[in-house]
């Protein structure tokens, strides 16, 4: 019988998420076709047999425990300065972060790096919980652990009154703690004690936006802050396959977000510091009204006491890929060459009823089809090698509204028409840009609205990205209001051509991991998730203020965002809140002049 983490792993077994708390008399029966993760006290993660489950649809599923798939945003003048960061850092605040934890789930970390190191060589990073690692793979290899049973690791991650999670107590992967992280920084070859790798950079990017320094040079305000890191696997192929995501692109489930937002929780609570998570991933997948299941979640652990969350807002501002209407309009999207296929959400307003006709780009015509439709639809043309798979929820479990989901496969290249009828007002998605494998985009898009999941949260701080170099919002930075008419973003901070610190990397003759630890440099990263880890850094400062030189010891994140609002910058003439700005541009320097008056 195969355990937990080999479950996990396995192509043989599928992960769901679930919104309640299973019985216990059902855990004491999971046999070995389930295993179960829990991430609060009313979200978890069920993984399942293949073998006794239906096909994946949204319809056996329901789309609010489907997970999502969310990617890294970015696109491969200095910002501090004019967001305030640096003048906290200096005299009479000397602000750095001290005493404060940045968490983030991403890529990974290159924790060899010097920007996340002290003066005495010493690593900032607590512990990295590596998801790609399988544990046992880790034991083959020889580490030395107690070797503690697959099962009691699991009960041990369920179990709340464990405090703290070591490097056994979690339901898989492998933990290297910052003993371990240490050892391995001593060593001739680091990578050969502790493997953890960031392949694509974007974490220690973002880790490096958010408070690396090297030598005098600062990239990041939180200079002194200490890191926990998550780095998540890539989604398995049955989401990926379901989702149409192109090769190659990153893609991860949130279900292995939220369990890693769940360590960090559980593996900083005895060091009883504030603690600021820092999202640097979006996707278009959700209601855009921050009810989704991902939005609830982060809401609930932004309400607790120091600790505040930061979430970008996505780089979705000009790819097309958002269309708002209302009543009967013909909606038009273009299929490029190549193109595997594509989801299309299509998401109606309370108490509307709608229907819709596809129109290929060969003239065909689809039947009527009701947004009361049951079951999945599989829609086949004669002259077309396109398959349409039409799935809807009257009443979808996060928001109510209704919600109709189309999955084009090979579709046909050339102008798609979606006519809808009896609709009140209504909003389509297509997925984000990384996940094309190809051109399609609407004709006549909406860029409002355009922020990507989960950055529609209530309690969350949402950031979207301006060009620190000429002040002028970046056009590609998704935008708000929420579908509700909820101010999304908070404010903006700098997103273009951000300085990080970073290494390229000379392989070595000599045993595997082998690098050249003096290769350092930098360069530059632009995207939204940079915007979003200058904002946690300086969140990270404002928390050393509030919390470990106890000046507002029971601060929340709610709070933490009214201050900045407070203090951002604004421009004469313009009004505020505003779809691009929120309250205007970060300015940590204005946030304490405020705190003045």
């Amino acid at each position: 019988m195969p355990y937990c983490e080999e479950r996990i792993y396995s192509n043989d077994y599928f992960s769901a998420l679930l919104d309640f708390w299973p019985l216990e008399e059902e855990l004491d029966n999971i046999s070995e076709n389930f295993c179960y993760m829990k991430i609060s006290n009313s979200i978890g993660v069920l993984v399942i047999n293949k073998g006794i489950l239906t096909p994946l649809s949204f319809t056996d599923y329901t789309y609010r425990l489907l997970p999502k798939l969310y990617t890294p945003m970015q696109n491969v003048s200095f910002p501090l300065l004019k967001s305030g960061i640096l003048q906290a850092q200096q005299p009479p605040l000397g602000l750095t972060g001290r005493n404060v934890i940045i968490g983030i789930a991403d890529s990974g970390i290159d924790y060899t790096m010097p920007a996340f190191r002290r003066e005495d060589g010493s690593s900032r990073i607590l512990a990295i919980w590596d998801q790609t690692i399988p544990y046992e793979a880790v034991l083959e290899e020889g580490r030395e652990d107690s070797g503690m049973p697959a099962a009691e690791r699991m009960r041990r991650w369920n179990d709340d009154s464990v405090k703290r999670r070591g490097s056994l107590d979690v339901p898989f992967g492998t933990v290297y703690t910052q003993t371990e992280i240490n050892e391995a920084l001593q060593s001739d070859n680091p990578f050969l004690k502790v493997p953890s790798r960031d392949e694509t950079g974007h974490g220690s990017a973002m880790a490096g936006a958010a408070g690396g320094k090297v030598g005098e040079e600062v990239y990041g305000g939180a200079i002194n802050a200490e890191y926990v890191i998550v780095k998540c696997r890539q989604a398995g192929k049955d989401l990926r396959q379901f989702y149409y995501i192109a090769e190659g692109a990153e893609a991860y489930s949130e279900a292995d977000i939220m369990l890693g937002y769940r360590f960090m929780d559980s593996y900083c609570e005895p060091f009883r510091r504030p603690l600021v998570y820092c999202f640097g991933m979006g996707s278009n997948m959700g209601p855009h009204d921050g009810t989704s299941l991902f939005s609830e979640f982060l809401d609930d652990v932004a309400q607790r006491r120091s600790r505040a969350v930061v979430v970008c807002g996505g780089n979705e501002g000009n790819q097309a890929g958002h269309f708002a209407g209302e009543g009967d309009t013909d909606v038009e999207l273009r299929a490029g060459e190549g193109v595997n296929g594509f989801t299309l959400e299509i998401w109606g307003s309370i108490p509307e009823i709608f229907s819709i006709i596809i129109m290929s780009p060969g003239g065909e015509s689809s039947a009527v089809l009701s947004s009361i439709v049951s079951g999945s639809k599989r829609i086949q043309f004669i002259f077309e090698q396109t398959l349409i798979y039409v799935e809807a929820e009257l009443a979808e479990q996060s928001s109510g509204r209704t919600l109709m989901v189309l999955r084009f496969e090979n579709p046909t290249p050339g102008i798609w028409r979606i006519k809808m009828r009896n609709a009140g007002t209504f909003h389509m998605w297509l997925p984000v840009k990384n996940f094309l494998s190809g051109e399609v985009f609407f004709l006549a898009p909406d860029p409002e609205v355009t922020l990507t999941e989960p950055a529609y949260a209530q309690e969350v701080i949402t950031i979207s990205a301006y060009a620190d170099a000429t002040g002028a919002f970046w056009g590609e930075s998704g935008r708000g209001f929420a579908v509700d008419g909820r101010i999304k973003p908070d404010f903006a901070a700098p997103g273009v051509d951000i300085p990080v610190p970073g290494r390229a990397p000379l392989a070595l003759s000599g045993p595997a991991g082998a690098e050249d630890m003096n290769s350092l440099g930098s360069f530059t990263v632009t995207g939204s998730s940079m915007a979003g880890a200058i904002t946690a850094g300086a969140v990270a400062q404002f928390l050393e203020w509030a919390v470990v030189r106890e000046n507002d010891v029971f601060i929340k994140g709610r709070e933490i965002k009214s201050y900045f609002q407070r203090g951002a910058s604004k421009e004469a003439g313009m009004e505020y809140p505003d779809r691009r700005w929120g309250y205007g541009k970060l300015n940590l320097q204005q946030t304490f002049e405020a705190l003045r008056v």
